[in-house]
């Protein structure tokens, strides 16, 4: 393939894209610009809304508020007193024992 062919076929591929792009860059414009739209409507029913009614406006929103920090809380486990001074070195002299006990199985 020379330069030339190759410049031709580039060429002609960026008309047949040209011709059939401009259909959906148009479209993709109108979608984007209908999506922004409908969002300033819901933004405004949303302010218009929260001015008439308050009050279940901020008891949802610390609602919410508390229902988030409970689950960010409850995934958190704090060992105990008795995890943490008992059962665990319990736990690893148990296994350093069981260590020993199997290295001298062979008696």
């Amino acid at each position: 393939m020379s330069l030339e062919s190759i410049s031709k076929n580039a060429g002609q591929l960026g008309e047949i894209l040209e011709r059939t792009g401009q259909p959906i860059a148009q479209a993709a414009t109108e979608a984007s610009h209908a999506i922004c739209s409908e969002a300033e409507h819901l933004l405004a029913f949303a302010s218009e809304r929260i001015r008439q009614n308050p009050v279940p406006v901020v008891v949802g929103a610390v609602a919410f508020g508390i229902a988030i920090g409970y689950l960010i809380v409850a995934g958190r486990h704090t060992p105990t007193f008795q995890e943490r001074y008992v059962n665990a070195p319990l736990d690893q002299a148990g296994g350093a024992f069981g260590r020993l006990y199997e290295n001298l199985k062979f008696w």
